[in-house]
């Protein structure tokens, strides 16, 4: 059997090892009143367990123990993650405070940089051939970067699906990236198993099976954002460009990054803290405009799709500045239209009647 057939099968057993979780730990979860409860922003129909994470991480950390298919970096990032899980199943029985999760997050970045060794140095590549490195500066971007993608995928998962297949996303557009530039491929499988594992926790998120609907939680959307930012960090730090461009990094997660900073600049405006939750994201202004959860996700990931074809088209025509400048002006784009999606709307539903 090739290779190309061991994965898609290792993938395959991990996504039903994860519904084989969530099967078993729906009946604790209900006893131990691990469950979204309905009311206030929360619009979902009974109380629906919040272990998806929770089942993710323990068929990933099972693989770890018993298996030698994970290198030591991901050991120690699926081990650090640990600290994301625990204060995100604490927030998701007591609702505890913001800054305590923030504090845990930080900690779990900086362990994640001191355990690997990986951390942000290069931010861009010159036509002429060399880099801008940031040194020691870079010990503080990767801490805002590593905490600012937690907190994107834990903002993003308002609706069903839409944290997971945003970190599916992420995981394709990457590789993609990597197999148009024909760089460096990594070996670390543990991709291929956290892809299982993600399709596993959808067919039961989106209520594909009778009686298993189940949310990330906290814990789980956290962790995957600490993930996907340790991917895109170890892929673009390679010696010899070898890696991911790091301009095409901020594409692959576009939408994510592009609703948080929009969402807390304005939070911040108006006198309130970022980490207060709202209705206000881009998954809410898809609801509110009549859209269907399932429609919402899918217009969503068209727009993840759209934002890193653009992103990579500028990158391969005009090289990585442009790409760079272009996302930061989509940035401030994406602002101005969320600050008057609803005269925009407006406008709209005039224009077609």
């Amino acid at each position: 059997m090739s290779n190309d057939n061991n994965w898609m099968l290792l993938a395959a057993l991990t996504g039903v090892l994860t519904l084989f979780a969530i099967f078993c730990l729906i009946p604790m979860a209900k006893k131990i009143g691990l469950v979204d409860k309905p009311g206030g922003r929360k619009k979902h129909l009974g109380e629906i367990p919040l272990i998806g994470g929770i089942s993710i991480f323990l068929v990933l950390g099972t693989f770890a123990v018993f298996t030698g298919y994970f290198n030591n970096d991901w050991k120690w990032v699926l081990g650090v993650a640990s600290i994301l899980i625990i204060i995100g199943l604490i927030d998701d029985l007591w609702d505890i405070r913001p800054l305590y999760k923030l504090g845990a997050q930080i900690i779990a970045a900086i362990l994640m940089v001191f355990s690997t060794g990986d951390f942000i140095q290069t931010i861009a590549y010159l036509p002429s051939g060399h880099t801008i490195n940031i040194a020691e500066l870079g010990y503080f971007i990767t801490l805002f970067a590593v905490v600012g993608l937690i907190n994107a995928f834990n903002m993003m998962d308002g609706i069903d699906g839409l944290a997971a297949t945003q970190a599916i996303l992420s995981i394709v557009l990457t590789f993609t990236s990597m197999f148009i530039l024909k760089t460096t491929f990594s070996n670390d499988i543990f991709i291929i198993f956290l892809l299982g594992a993600l399709l596993g926790f959808l067919i039961a998120n989106l209520n594909l099976l009778p009686k298993t609907k189940v949310f990330l939680g906290d814990a789980g959307s956290m962790m995957l954002g600490f993930f996907i930012a340790w991917m895109l960090i170890s892929y673009t730090q390679t010696p010899n460009k070898q890696g991911l461009p790091p301009s095409l990094a901020l594409w692959v997660v576009a939408i994510p990054v592009a609703d948080t900073l929009a969402l807390s600049v304005r939070r911040i405006l108006l006198r309130r803290s970022p980490f207060r939750p709202d209705r206000k994201h881009l998954h809410h202004i898809c609801l509110r405009l009549g859209l269907s959860p399932l429609h919402s996700l899918a217009i969503i990931c068209m727009l993840s799709i759209i934002s890193y074809l653009i992103g990579i088209s500028t990158y391969l025509l005009f090289g990585e500045i442009a790409s760079i400048i272009l996302f930061f002006v989509m940035i401030g784009l994406y602002y101005k239209f969320i600050k008057n999606i609803w005269r925009i709307s407006s406008l709209f539903r005039r224009l077609i009647n």
